[in-house]
């Protein structure tokens, strides 16, 4: 912006409503400390030294189809087996676990595909869904309004995951059979352990998989760089080698990521969503390069 010819300009930024709830939970969150990890196993859990290379869309699409099929098919074997779902007449899988299944096998870059989102989401969905669900149980009258409970439970779902950075697209979906589907809703708050397990199946056969010729996950936590413990300080004073650590050893992806900016294009690394008004910074200041 050019000068003002009446003095220097002053640029106000416009006023938001924003919550993020990272910068309250991460400084308790310690980085990964994956020296600690034999190397075959923070291999299969994700960790990288350099980012794998790209093996394109054909035996990207071969690892979906195998891993979509092994892990609903999991939860679905592993479920139908355990005696006290059986006892309950629980649902041999929850319809939301396809939908997390193309998310987690076939879009596993999305950070709505980590695992982070993967569980927590399904832990909201389940609270809202079976909540709604029971409150709308204490009217007989309601009953014949469950398509408006279904809608609330998934809006209050949305609306939490958002705020939590726990978007996962397919708790919506559990959220709404949860009040709408009988025989979700006749599980009530068992739902909970229905849901859990066949989370940590899917994340399970994920890791394997997805690590095979791939990278799951991107991270566990967050993609932003989390702090060292008190340990690893500790030991790095003790040691007199203690130095500031760098954005590849801090954060959990251990990927050295950059945001390129050029004339009129911005390349932004995997894992990172610029918000409307973040990227529309971003373009602005690329187009005066």
């Amino acid at each position: 912006m050019a000068p003002s010819p009446h003095g220097p300009v002053t640029l106000s930024r416009p006023t938001t409503w924003n919550f993020d709830i990272d910068r309250y939970l991460n400084p308790f969150v310690p980085a990964p400390r994956w020296h600690l990890i034999p190397r075959p196993v923070a291999y299969m859990l994700g960790y990288r030294d350099k980012p794998p290379k790209p093996i394109g869309n054909i035996l990207i699409a071969l690892w979906s189809l195998v891993g979509a099929f092994c892990g609903v098919a999991l939860v679905a074997s592993i479920s139908k087996r355990v005696p006290s779902f059986e006892a309950r007449d629980a649902t041999v899988i929850v319809g939301s676990f396809g939908a997390a299944a193309v998310l987690e096998f076939g879009a596993i870059e999305s950070p709505f595909g980590q695992p982070r989102n993967a569980i927590l989401s399904q832990v909201i969905a389940c609270f809202f869904g079976v909540g709604i669900s029971k409150l709308f149980a204490l009217d007989p009258r309601a009953e014949a309004y469950t398509e408006l409970g279904g809608a609330l439970a998934c809006g209050l779902t949305t609306a939490v995951m958002l705020l939590t950075n726990t978007t996962h697209p397919p708790a919506g979906a559990t959220a709404l059979l949860a009040v709408t589907h009988s025989d979700t809703a006749a599980l009530g708050w068992f739902l909970f352990p229905v849901m859990l397990l066949g989370v940590t199946v899917m994340q399970a056969a994920a890791v394997v998989i997805n690590n095979i010729q791939r990278r799951y996950p991107l991270y566990w936590w967050t993609s932003h760089p989390l702090s060292p413990s008190q340990g690893d300080i500790e030991n790095a004073i003790h040691k007199e080698t203690a130095r500031v650590p760098s954005h590849y050893e801090d954060s959990l992806t251990d990927v050295p990521r950059r945001l390129i900016l050029e004339r009129g294009d911005i390349s932004v690394p995997d894992g990172i969503l610029l918000s409307a008004e973040e990227e529309e910074m971003l373009l602005r200041i690329s187009e005066r390069l």
